[in-house]
Protein backbone atom coordinates (compact mmCIF):
# COMPACT_ATOMS: atom_id res chain seq x y z
CA UNK A 1 0.00 0.00 0.00
CA UNK A 2 2.83 2.41 0.84
CA UNK A 3 6.53 2.63 0.24
CA UNK A 4 9.33 4.71 1.67
CA UNK A 5 12.99 5.17 1.06
CA UNK A 6 16.07 6.48 2.77
CA UNK A 7 17.17 10.08 2.53
CA UNK A 8 17.70 11.33 -1.01
CA UNK A 9 21.15 12.18 -2.33
CA UNK A 10 21.79 15.92 -1.78
CA UNK A 11 21.19 16.86 -5.43
CA UNK A 12 17.89 14.96 -5.67
CA UNK A 13 16.08 16.12 -2.57
CA UNK A 14 12.67 17.63 -3.11
CA UNK A 15 12.72 21.28 -2.10
CA UNK A 16 10.23 24.10 -1.63
CA UNK A 17 10.85 27.73 -0.65
CA UNK A 18 7.85 29.27 1.11
CA UNK A 19 9.70 32.56 1.71
CA UNK A 20 13.08 34.21 1.28
CA UNK A 21 14.34 32.80 4.58
CA UNK A 22 12.42 29.51 4.83
CA UNK A 23 13.45 26.50 2.79
CA UNK A 24 11.79 23.10 3.02
CA UNK A 25 14.00 20.10 2.21
CA UNK A 26 12.60 16.59 2.09
CA UNK A 27 14.81 14.19 4.04
CA UNK A 28 12.65 11.03 4.11
CA UNK A 29 10.70 10.53 0.87
CA UNK A 30 7.41 8.69 1.23
CA UNK A 31 5.16 7.55 -1.60
CA UNK A 32 1.54 6.51 -1.09
CA UNK A 33 -0.05 4.41 -3.80
CA UNK A 34 -3.18 5.50 -5.65
CA UNK A 35 -5.51 3.28 -3.61
CA UNK A 36 -4.26 4.72 -0.32
CA UNK A 37 -4.54 8.29 -1.58
CA UNK A 38 -8.10 7.59 -2.73
CA UNK A 39 -9.01 6.10 0.67
CA UNK A 40 -7.68 9.18 2.48
CA UNK A 41 -9.54 11.45 0.04
CA UNK A 42 -12.80 9.63 0.84
CA UNK A 43 -12.15 10.00 4.55
CA UNK A 44 -11.50 13.73 4.08
CA UNK A 45 -14.74 14.07 2.12
CA UNK A 46 -16.64 12.45 4.98
CA UNK A 47 -15.07 14.81 7.52
CA UNK A 48 -15.95 17.84 5.37
CA UNK A 49 -19.52 16.57 4.94
CA UNK A 50 -19.86 16.32 8.72
CA UNK A 51 -18.37 19.82 9.19
CA UNK A 52 -18.85 21.85 5.97
CA UNK A 53 -17.11 24.98 7.32
CA UNK A 54 -13.91 23.08 8.19
CA UNK A 55 -11.87 24.76 5.44
CA UNK A 56 -14.02 27.89 5.01
CA UNK A 57 -12.29 31.22 4.32
CA UNK A 58 -15.03 33.09 2.42
CA UNK A 59 -15.66 35.35 5.43
CA UNK A 60 -12.22 36.92 4.88
CA UNK A 61 -12.86 37.82 1.23
CA UNK A 62 -11.81 36.55 -2.16
CA UNK A 63 -8.36 38.18 -2.02
CA UNK A 64 -7.26 36.14 1.01
CA UNK A 65 -6.32 32.47 0.73
CA UNK A 66 -3.99 29.81 2.10
CA UNK A 67 -0.60 29.46 0.42
CA UNK A 68 2.38 31.58 -0.56
CA UNK A 69 2.17 34.46 -3.02
CA UNK A 70 4.31 37.22 -4.45
CA UNK A 71 5.94 39.78 -2.23
CA UNK A 72 7.68 39.50 1.12
CA UNK A 73 6.56 37.58 4.19
CA UNK A 74 5.19 39.13 7.36
CA UNK A 75 6.31 36.79 10.16
CA UNK A 76 4.05 36.75 13.23
CA UNK A 77 4.66 34.56 16.29
CA UNK A 78 1.51 34.85 18.41
CA UNK A 79 0.71 32.05 20.88
CA UNK A 80 -2.45 33.52 22.37
CA UNK A 81 -4.76 30.83 20.92
CA UNK A 82 -3.06 28.03 22.89
CA UNK A 83 -4.35 27.28 26.37
CA UNK A 84 -1.78 27.65 29.18
CA UNK A 85 0.79 29.14 26.82
CA UNK A 86 2.16 32.66 27.00
CA UNK A 87 -0.04 35.71 27.11
CA UNK A 88 0.53 39.46 27.00
CA UNK A 89 3.35 39.69 24.52
CA UNK A 90 4.84 36.20 24.22
CA UNK A 91 7.93 37.44 26.03
CA UNK A 92 9.86 34.17 26.13
CA UNK A 93 9.45 33.08 22.52
CA UNK A 94 8.62 36.21 20.49
CA UNK A 95 12.06 36.73 19.01
CA UNK A 96 12.37 33.20 17.57
CA UNK A 97 10.41 34.59 14.63
CA UNK A 98 13.32 36.89 13.75
CA UNK A 99 15.22 33.79 12.60
CA UNK A 100 12.50 33.10 9.99
CA UNK A 101 12.71 36.50 8.32
CA UNK A 102 15.07 37.72 5.59
CA UNK A 103 15.34 39.93 2.54
CA UNK A 104 12.32 42.25 2.29
CA UNK A 105 10.42 40.34 4.99
CA UNK A 106 8.92 42.04 8.03
CA UNK A 107 8.93 40.48 11.50
CA UNK A 108 6.21 41.63 13.88
CA UNK A 109 7.34 41.78 17.51
CA UNK A 110 5.01 42.35 20.44
CA UNK A 111 7.73 42.96 23.03
CA UNK A 112 10.34 45.73 23.41
CA UNK A 113 13.07 45.63 20.76
CA UNK A 114 16.21 43.71 21.69
CA UNK A 115 19.13 45.30 19.86
CA UNK A 116 21.64 42.72 21.14
CA UNK A 117 19.66 39.77 19.77
CA UNK A 118 18.99 41.52 16.46
CA UNK A 119 22.73 42.18 16.09
CA UNK A 120 23.53 38.58 17.05
CA UNK A 121 21.24 37.23 14.33
CA UNK A 122 22.37 39.71 11.69
CA UNK A 123 26.12 39.69 12.37
CA UNK A 124 27.20 36.63 14.36
CA UNK A 125 24.86 34.25 12.52
CA UNK A 126 25.30 36.18 9.28
CA UNK A 127 21.58 36.33 8.52
CA UNK A 128 21.62 40.00 7.59
CA UNK A 129 19.25 42.71 8.74
CA UNK A 130 15.48 42.28 8.63
CA UNK A 131 12.80 44.89 9.27
CA UNK A 132 11.29 44.59 12.74
CA UNK A 133 7.97 46.30 13.39
CA UNK A 134 5.33 46.13 16.07
CA UNK A 135 2.16 47.73 17.32
CA UNK A 136 2.56 51.10 19.02
CA UNK A 137 2.58 51.09 22.83
CA UNK A 138 -0.89 51.52 24.23
CA UNK A 139 -2.77 50.01 21.28
CA UNK A 140 -5.63 47.92 22.64
CA UNK A 141 -5.56 44.12 22.46
CA UNK A 142 -4.30 41.20 24.52
CA UNK A 143 -2.52 39.39 21.69
CA UNK A 144 0.08 40.61 19.21
CA UNK A 145 -2.30 39.94 16.32
CA UNK A 146 -5.17 41.88 17.90
CA UNK A 147 -2.93 44.87 18.62
CA UNK A 148 -1.63 44.78 15.03
CA UNK A 149 -5.23 44.76 13.77
CA UNK A 150 -6.01 47.81 15.92
CA UNK A 151 -2.92 49.81 14.86
CA UNK A 152 -3.89 51.92 11.84
CA UNK A 153 -0.34 53.17 11.34
CA UNK A 154 1.08 49.64 11.24
CA UNK A 155 -1.67 48.50 8.85
CA UNK A 156 -0.87 51.46 6.60
CA UNK A 157 2.84 50.62 6.53
CA UNK A 158 2.23 46.96 5.71
CA UNK A 159 -0.34 47.91 3.06
CA UNK A 160 2.21 50.19 1.37
CA UNK A 161 4.62 47.27 1.24
CA UNK A 162 1.93 45.05 -0.27
CA UNK A 163 1.28 47.60 -3.03
CA UNK A 164 5.01 48.03 -3.67
CA UNK A 165 5.57 44.27 -4.06
CA UNK A 166 2.26 43.19 -5.55
CA UNK A 167 1.12 41.29 -2.47
CA UNK A 168 2.16 39.87 0.89
CA UNK A 169 2.28 36.49 2.61
CA UNK A 170 1.55 36.20 6.32
CA UNK A 171 3.83 33.56 7.84
CA UNK A 172 2.24 32.97 11.26
CA UNK A 173 3.11 30.71 14.13
CA UNK A 174 -0.46 29.42 13.85
CA UNK A 175 -3.35 30.05 11.45
CA UNK A 176 -5.79 31.59 13.94
CA UNK A 177 -8.88 33.59 13.11
CA UNK A 178 -7.02 36.71 14.18
CA UNK A 179 -4.25 36.05 11.65
CA UNK A 180 -6.81 35.56 8.87
CA UNK A 181 -8.59 38.76 9.95
CA UNK A 182 -5.25 40.59 9.78
CA UNK A 183 -4.74 39.25 6.25
CA UNK A 184 -8.22 40.45 5.28
CA UNK A 185 -7.59 43.94 6.62
CA UNK A 186 -4.25 44.17 4.80
CA UNK A 187 -5.87 43.01 1.55
CA UNK A 188 -8.62 45.61 1.89
CA UNK A 189 -6.16 48.39 2.80
CA UNK A 190 -3.73 47.59 -0.01
CA UNK A 191 -5.99 46.34 -2.80
CA UNK A 192 -3.58 43.42 -3.23
CA UNK A 193 -4.01 39.69 -2.63
CA UNK A 194 -2.68 38.42 0.69
CA UNK A 195 -1.83 34.76 1.25
CA UNK A 196 -1.64 33.01 4.62
CA UNK A 197 1.01 30.32 5.00
CA UNK A 198 -1.19 28.34 7.36
CA UNK A 199 -4.46 26.40 7.27
CA UNK A 200 -7.92 27.99 7.57
CA UNK A 201 -8.81 28.93 11.16
CA UNK A 202 -11.41 26.25 11.89
CA UNK A 203 -9.15 23.53 10.52
CA UNK A 204 -6.28 24.99 12.57
CA UNK A 205 -8.36 24.63 15.73
CA UNK A 206 -9.37 21.08 14.89
CA UNK A 207 -5.93 19.65 14.12
CA UNK A 208 -4.52 21.18 17.32
CA UNK A 209 -7.32 19.60 19.37
CA UNK A 210 -6.00 16.36 20.85
CA UNK A 211 -9.41 14.68 20.95
CA UNK A 212 -10.20 15.53 17.30
CA UNK A 213 -6.74 14.40 16.26
CA UNK A 214 -7.18 11.09 18.11
CA UNK A 215 -10.35 10.46 16.08
CA UNK A 216 -8.45 11.20 12.86
CA UNK A 217 -5.66 8.80 13.83
CA UNK A 218 -8.19 6.06 14.47
CA UNK A 219 -9.97 6.71 11.16
CA UNK A 220 -6.80 6.97 9.08
CA UNK A 221 -4.49 4.44 10.75
CA UNK A 222 -6.73 2.25 12.91
CA UNK A 223 -7.42 2.02 16.63
CA UNK A 224 -4.02 0.43 17.48
CA UNK A 225 -2.27 3.61 16.28
CA UNK A 226 -3.37 5.73 19.25
CA UNK A 227 -3.28 5.38 23.03
CA UNK A 228 -6.56 4.38 24.69
CA UNK A 229 -8.40 7.67 25.31
CA UNK A 230 -11.85 9.19 25.48
CA UNK A 231 -13.19 12.74 25.41
CA UNK A 232 -15.45 13.70 28.32
CA UNK A 233 -17.93 16.57 28.39
CA UNK A 234 -18.83 16.89 32.06
CA UNK A 235 -17.37 16.44 35.53
CA UNK A 236 -19.49 13.33 36.07
CA UNK A 237 -18.17 11.84 32.83
CA UNK A 238 -14.61 12.73 33.84
CA UNK A 239 -14.93 10.97 37.19
CA UNK A 240 -16.51 7.89 35.65
CA UNK A 241 -13.90 7.53 32.93
CA UNK A 242 -10.99 8.08 35.32
CA UNK A 243 -12.32 5.36 37.57
CA UNK A 244 -12.67 3.02 34.58
CA UNK A 245 -9.19 3.81 33.20
CA UNK A 246 -7.63 3.38 36.66
CA UNK A 247 -8.97 -0.17 36.78
CA UNK A 248 -7.55 -1.16 33.39
CA UNK A 249 -4.33 0.86 32.88
CA UNK A 250 -1.15 1.25 34.95
CA UNK A 251 -1.06 4.99 34.24
CA UNK A 252 -3.81 7.60 33.72
CA UNK A 253 -3.76 11.25 32.69
CA UNK A 254 -6.13 14.11 31.94
CA UNK A 255 -5.22 16.34 28.98
CA UNK A 256 -6.52 19.76 28.06
CA UNK A 257 -7.17 19.16 24.35
CA UNK A 258 -5.89 22.53 23.09
CA UNK A 259 -2.79 22.98 25.25
CA UNK A 260 0.80 22.67 24.06
CA UNK A 261 4.16 21.38 25.26
CA UNK A 262 2.73 19.10 27.98
CA UNK A 263 1.51 22.14 29.92
CA UNK A 264 -2.01 20.71 29.93
CA UNK A 265 -1.15 17.21 31.17
CA UNK A 266 -2.29 16.10 34.61
CA UNK A 267 -0.82 12.67 35.41
CA UNK A 268 -2.63 10.80 38.20
CA UNK A 269 -1.87 7.81 40.40
CA UNK A 270 -4.26 4.96 39.42
CA UNK A 271 -4.00 3.42 42.89
CA UNK A 272 -5.22 6.66 44.45
CA UNK A 273 -8.05 6.85 41.93
CA UNK A 274 -9.10 3.28 42.65
CA UNK A 275 -9.08 3.88 46.41
CA UNK A 276 -11.14 7.07 46.36
CA UNK A 277 -14.95 7.06 46.32
CA UNK A 278 -16.46 8.72 43.25
CA UNK A 279 -17.92 11.50 45.42
CA UNK A 280 -14.44 12.36 46.72
CA UNK A 281 -12.97 12.35 43.19
CA UNK A 282 -15.71 14.72 42.06
CA UNK A 283 -14.78 17.16 44.85
CA UNK A 284 -11.01 16.75 44.45
CA UNK A 285 -10.45 16.91 40.67
CA UNK A 286 -11.64 20.47 39.88
CA UNK A 287 -9.10 21.93 42.28
CA UNK A 288 -6.26 19.93 40.74
CA UNK A 289 -7.29 21.03 37.27
CA UNK A 290 -7.57 24.68 38.30
CA UNK A 291 -4.01 24.51 39.67
CA UNK A 292 -3.00 23.37 36.19
CA UNK A 293 -4.74 26.41 34.68
CA UNK A 294 -8.07 24.87 33.67
CA UNK A 295 -10.92 27.35 33.50
CA UNK A 296 -13.81 24.93 33.58
CA UNK A 297 -14.15 24.25 29.86
CA UNK A 298 -14.96 20.86 28.39
CA UNK A 299 -14.22 18.54 26.68
CA UNK A 300 -11.24 17.09 28.46
CA UNK A 301 -9.33 14.03 27.32
CA UNK A 302 -8.86 11.03 29.62
CA UNK A 303 -6.02 8.85 28.37
CA UNK A 304 -3.89 5.91 29.38
CA UNK A 305 -0.44 7.15 30.41
CA UNK A 306 1.57 4.45 28.72
CA UNK A 307 4.91 2.88 29.43
CA UNK A 308 7.60 1.86 29.18
CA UNK A 309 8.30 4.48 26.51
CA UNK A 310 11.31 3.63 24.37
CA UNK A 311 11.28 6.88 22.37
CA UNK A 312 9.16 9.94 21.57
CA UNK A 313 9.64 10.50 17.82
CA UNK A 314 8.26 13.61 16.15
CA UNK A 315 7.76 13.74 12.38
CA UNK A 316 8.36 17.22 10.97
CA UNK A 317 6.30 17.94 7.85
CA UNK A 318 5.56 20.71 5.40
CA UNK A 319 2.16 20.29 3.75
CA UNK A 320 2.14 22.15 0.42
CA UNK A 321 -0.69 23.09 -1.88
CA UNK A 322 -1.83 20.03 -3.83
CA UNK A 323 -0.25 21.20 -7.10
CA UNK A 324 3.15 21.21 -5.36
CA UNK A 325 2.87 17.53 -4.51
CA UNK A 326 2.33 15.45 -1.37
CA UNK A 327 3.52 16.34 2.16
CA UNK A 328 7.29 16.45 2.69
CA UNK A 329 8.96 14.82 5.70
CA UNK A 330 11.79 17.12 6.72
CA UNK A 331 12.98 14.78 9.41
CA UNK A 332 12.14 12.41 12.23
CA UNK A 333 13.42 13.70 15.57
CA UNK A 334 13.61 11.96 18.94
CA UNK A 335 12.26 14.28 21.61
CA UNK A 336 13.76 14.45 25.09
CA UNK A 337 11.22 14.71 27.89
CA UNK A 338 11.60 14.94 31.65
CA UNK A 339 9.40 14.52 34.68
CA UNK A 340 6.04 12.91 35.30
CA UNK A 341 4.33 15.18 32.79
CA UNK A 342 6.83 14.32 30.01
CA UNK A 343 7.86 17.95 29.50
CA UNK A 344 9.81 18.73 26.32
CA UNK A 345 13.49 19.47 26.97
CA UNK A 346 15.02 19.07 23.51
CA UNK A 347 15.32 16.90 20.42
CA UNK A 348 17.81 15.39 18.00
CA UNK A 349 17.65 13.52 14.68
CA UNK A 350 16.18 10.12 15.40
CA UNK A 351 18.43 7.23 16.37
CA UNK A 352 15.63 4.67 16.00
CA UNK A 353 16.18 1.70 13.66
CA UNK A 354 15.68 2.59 10.01
CA UNK A 355 12.58 0.44 9.61
CA UNK A 356 10.88 2.12 12.57
CA UNK A 357 11.81 5.58 11.27
CA UNK A 358 10.27 4.64 7.93
CA UNK A 359 7.13 3.52 9.73
CA UNK A 360 6.95 6.86 11.56
CA UNK A 361 7.47 8.80 8.32
CA UNK A 362 4.93 6.75 6.37
CA UNK A 363 2.17 7.10 8.93
CA UNK A 364 2.92 10.81 9.28
CA UNK A 365 2.50 11.25 5.52
CA UNK A 366 -0.79 9.36 5.66
CA UNK A 367 -2.02 11.81 8.29
CA UNK A 368 -0.55 14.75 6.39
CA UNK A 369 -2.23 13.65 3.18
CA UNK A 370 -5.58 13.48 4.97
CA UNK A 371 -5.04 17.02 6.24
CA UNK A 372 -3.96 18.24 2.80
CA UNK A 373 -7.22 16.86 1.40
CA UNK A 374 -9.04 18.88 4.06
CA UNK A 375 -7.37 22.11 2.91
CA UNK A 376 -4.36 22.20 5.22
CA UNK A 377 -1.33 24.22 4.12
CA UNK A 378 1.97 24.87 5.87
CA UNK A 379 4.00 23.71 8.82
CA UNK A 380 2.83 20.64 10.72
CA UNK A 381 4.34 18.03 13.00
CA UNK A 382 3.04 14.83 14.54
CA UNK A 383 4.24 13.56 17.92
CA UNK A 384 4.25 9.88 18.81
CA UNK A 385 5.53 7.45 21.40
CA UNK A 386 7.12 4.04 20.94
CA UNK A 387 5.79 1.79 23.69
CA UNK A 388 7.09 -1.62 24.67
CA UNK A 389 10.04 -3.52 26.06
CA UNK A 390 13.45 -3.25 24.43
CA UNK A 391 13.93 -5.98 21.85
CA UNK A 392 10.21 -6.61 21.44
CA UNK A 393 7.76 -5.54 18.75
CA UNK A 394 7.10 -2.01 19.95
CA UNK A 395 3.80 -0.19 19.41
CA UNK A 396 3.78 3.20 17.67
CA UNK A 397 1.10 5.49 19.12
CA UNK A 398 0.33 9.00 17.83
CA UNK A 399 -0.43 11.41 20.67
CA UNK A 400 -0.82 14.88 19.17
CA UNK A 401 -0.61 17.11 16.14
CA UNK A 402 1.15 20.46 16.22
CA UNK A 403 -0.62 22.31 13.42
CA UNK A 404 1.77 25.20 13.77
CA UNK A 405 5.47 26.03 14.11
CA UNK A 406 7.24 24.78 17.23
CA UNK A 407 10.29 23.87 19.24
CA UNK A 408 11.69 21.48 16.62
CA UNK A 409 10.50 22.96 13.32
CA UNK A 410 11.91 26.43 13.99
CA UNK A 411 15.45 25.20 14.85
CA UNK A 412 15.32 22.75 11.92
CA UNK A 413 14.43 25.59 9.54
CA UNK A 414 17.11 27.84 11.01
CA UNK A 415 19.66 25.03 10.53
CA UNK A 416 18.63 24.83 6.86
CA UNK A 417 19.18 28.55 6.58
CA UNK A 418 22.61 28.48 8.24
CA UNK A 419 24.00 25.38 6.52
CA UNK A 420 21.98 24.99 3.32
CA UNK A 421 20.64 21.64 4.55
CA UNK A 422 20.31 20.65 8.19
CA UNK A 423 21.59 17.13 7.40
CA UNK A 424 25.06 18.66 6.92
CA UNK A 425 25.13 19.93 10.51
CA UNK A 426 22.40 18.03 12.38
CA UNK A 427 20.73 20.24 15.00
CA UNK A 428 20.56 19.02 18.59
CA UNK A 429 17.97 21.14 20.38
CA UNK A 430 18.23 21.95 24.09
CA UNK A 431 15.63 23.85 26.08
CA UNK A 432 15.11 24.66 29.75
CA UNK A 433 12.52 26.51 31.80
CA UNK A 434 12.07 26.87 35.52
CA UNK A 435 15.68 27.99 35.92
CA UNK A 436 16.57 30.09 38.98
CA UNK A 437 19.19 32.38 37.49
CA UNK A 438 19.68 36.11 37.67
CA UNK A 439 18.62 38.73 35.13
CA UNK A 440 21.52 39.75 32.88
CA UNK A 441 21.81 41.75 29.65
CA UNK A 442 22.05 39.50 26.61
CA UNK A 443 25.25 41.23 25.51
CA UNK A 444 26.98 40.04 28.70
CA UNK A 445 25.75 36.48 28.21
CA UNK A 446 26.90 36.47 24.58
CA UNK A 447 30.34 37.71 25.60
CA UNK A 448 30.64 34.92 28.17
CA UNK A 449 29.60 32.28 25.61
CA UNK A 450 31.56 33.76 22.71
CA UNK A 451 33.90 30.80 22.25
CA UNK A 452 30.93 28.43 21.89
CA UNK A 453 28.94 30.39 19.32
CA UNK A 454 28.33 29.03 15.84
CA UNK A 455 29.61 31.28 13.06
CA UNK A 456 28.89 30.24 9.46
CA UNK A 457 32.14 31.76 8.21
CA UNK A 458 34.22 30.60 11.15
CA UNK A 459 33.43 27.73 13.49
CA UNK A 460 32.11 24.68 11.66
CA UNK A 461 30.09 23.76 14.73
CA UNK A 462 28.76 25.48 17.78
CA UNK A 463 25.89 26.99 19.74
CA UNK A 464 22.94 28.85 18.22
CA UNK A 465 20.72 30.84 20.58
CA UNK A 466 17.10 30.94 19.43
CA UNK A 467 15.47 33.56 21.65
CA UNK A 468 16.61 36.10 24.26
CA UNK A 469 13.60 36.37 26.58
CA UNK A 470 14.30 33.66 29.16
CA UNK A 471 18.06 34.11 28.92
CA UNK A 472 17.90 37.75 29.98
CA UNK A 473 15.33 36.99 32.68
CA UNK A 474 17.48 34.15 34.07
CA UNK A 475 14.58 31.72 33.79
CA UNK A 476 15.68 29.41 30.96
CA UNK A 477 16.82 29.22 27.37
CA UNK A 478 16.08 27.87 23.88
CA UNK A 479 19.14 26.85 21.86
CA UNK A 480 20.64 24.28 19.53
CA UNK A 481 24.06 22.80 18.86
CA UNK A 482 25.19 22.28 15.26
CA UNK A 483 27.92 19.68 14.76
CA UNK A 484 29.24 17.36 12.08
CA UNK A 485 27.07 14.50 13.33
CA UNK A 486 24.09 14.12 15.62
CA UNK A 487 26.21 12.00 17.94
CA UNK A 488 28.80 14.77 18.24
CA UNK A 489 26.05 17.31 18.88
CA UNK A 490 24.53 15.15 21.60
CA UNK A 491 27.93 14.79 23.27
CA UNK A 492 28.32 18.56 23.29
CA UNK A 493 24.77 19.38 24.39
CA UNK A 494 25.27 18.65 28.11
CA UNK A 495 28.46 20.70 28.55
CA UNK A 496 26.97 23.52 26.43
CA UNK A 497 23.80 23.60 28.55
CA UNK A 498 25.95 23.73 31.70
CA UNK A 499 27.90 26.70 30.29
CA UNK A 500 24.67 28.54 29.46
CA UNK A 501 23.32 27.94 32.96
CA UNK A 502 26.56 29.24 34.50
CA UNK A 503 26.34 32.35 32.33
CA UNK A 504 22.82 32.84 33.69
CA UNK A 505 24.03 32.41 37.25
CA UNK A 506 21.95 29.26 37.63
CA UNK A 507 22.67 25.88 39.15
CA UNK A 508 23.71 23.19 36.62
CA UNK A 509 20.55 21.21 37.35
CA UNK A 510 17.43 22.91 36.09
CA UNK A 511 13.93 21.94 35.14
CA UNK A 512 13.21 21.00 31.57
CA UNK A 513 11.14 23.25 29.37
CA UNK A 514 8.29 23.27 26.91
Amino acid sequence: MTSTGHANPPDRKRRLRPSAAVSVIEQVPVSLDAAERARLARLAAALRAAEPALDATAYFGTTVSAGVGPGPAVVVEDHSAITLFEEAGDIAYAYRSLLLGGGDDVVLIGVPRNAAFEAYCSETLGLGPVEVLGPRPGVAGRSLTRRALNDDALIGELARRARRHGGLTLLPYMGTGGIWALAARLAAASGEAVRVAAPPPRLTRRVNDKSWFAACVEAALGTPARPPSVAVHSLAGLVAQLAAFARSHPGVAIKLPDSASSAGNLVLDPARLRAAPLKRLRAWLPGLLRELGWRGAFPLLVTAWEGPILASPSAQLWIPERHDGPPLVEGVFDQSVLGAQAVFSGAAPSALPADLQRRVATQAVQLGTLFQELGYFGRCSFDSIVVGAAGSDAALHWVECNGRWGGVSIPLTVANRLTGDWARRPPVIIERVGVSGRPRPLADILAELDDLLYRPKGAAQGLVLLSPGRLEAGSGFEAMVLAATAEAGKAQAGPVAARILRAMGAAPRAAAGA
